[in-house]
């Protein structure tokens, strides 16, 4: 006789080994998952404290009113600039994705094109009849005449057919003097 034969006889005419059996297979299931949740809680705790910050709802655009939630994060998980408090009628400076922390540069408080911009930039309005097609996010280039007058741009806002650009400090008065000439173009960069 075949020895898996055997092996079913005996266990027919002792069914308490079967079950024996069973319950020892149930028993090592359950002792193995008791340590993995054992695992989970040890590596939680030592996450350490958690701080309550604004995370964004949805993803939102520049210019949008911040829709938030506050959630408790593990502290070692949050930014240094990291908002703990919300500004009334805080606007987005920039694009944020769901479930994004919200930092002080992602906000501001001020209302009009400035408040797309960084805090560092400056923004000038330029009136270029070839830049109709700028959305607000475009990374630009400022030039006059040939000259590249500010390196690094960004559109903040549009109305009507001016065209609003943050650009650094230091290149501002020479793009505000080419924008009232009327002699400033925009060139837009991937």
């Amino acid at each position: 006789m075949h020895v898996s034969v055997r092996v079913r006889v005996f266990l027919a005419h002792h069914r308490w080994i079967y079950w024996l059996v069973v319950c020892a297979l149930a028993g090592t299931v359950g002792l193995m998952v008791h340590a993995e949740l054992r695992k989970v809680d040890t590596a939680r705790a030592a996450w350490g404290e958690t701080t309550s910050v604004f995370v964004a709802i949805d993803n939102q655009v520049a210019g949008d009113l911040a829709r938030v939630e506050r959630r408790d994060l593990p502290a070692a998980l949050v930014p240094r600039a990291a908002l703990r408090s919300l500004p009334a009628g805080a606007t987005l400076r920039q694009r944020v994705t769901a479930g994004e922390v919200l930092t002080s540069t992602d906000i501001t408080a001020v209302a009009g094109p400035v408040a797309g911009a960084a805090t560092e930039s400056v923004v000038v309005g330029i009136i270029d009849p070839l830049a109709r097609g700028a959305v607000v996010g475009s990374r630009v280039r400022i030039s006059s005449e040939g000259i590249v007058l500010a390196d690094l741009g960004e559109v903040v806002s549009l109305a009507d057919e001016v065209v609003f650009v943050a650009v650094a400090s230091a290149n501002a008065p020479i793009v505000a003097a080419a924008a009232q000439a009327g002699l400033a173009s925009i060139l837009f960069v991937p």
